[in-house]
């Protein structure tokens, strides 16, 4: 994800969990150390799970867990009018879109 955008691409990228912000910071810093450099969007938190929960992307097997909220992993391409112009959204944490299907995706956008 940190070489996805083209430079000056007028696209928004962000992150969304229902980590606090210190833990976002925290995964922020631990990426970073690898010595590639950062992420280049931010993390948002949604301790409430009202956007995972109003995509449908809560997973309950967390719920067994006690940890209410952890979402389905998803990467959604929505197009300037709000339409959601590509998805994907897995059930196994370890299968994430690569950044070539995501580039296509945005691609696609006028």
């Amino acid at each position: 994800m940190r070489s996805l955008l083209k430079p000056g691409e007028p696209v928004g990228l962000w992150g969304i969990s229902v980590d606090t912000p210190d833990q976002s910071k925290g995964f922020v810093e631990k990426i970073a150390a690898d010595g590639n450099g950062s992420i280049a969007f931010p993390l948002l938190s949604d301790g409430g799970h009202r956007t995972i929960d109003a995509y449908g992307l809560q997973d309950p097997r967390y719920l067994k867990l006690k940890r209410e909220g952890i979402p389905y992993p998803a990467v959604y391409v929505i197009d300037r009018t709000g339409r959601v112009a590509w998805a994907r959204i897995e059930k196994d944490y370890r299968q994430r879109p690569s950044n070539g299907e995501i580039r296509a995706a945005l691609d696609t956008l006028k």
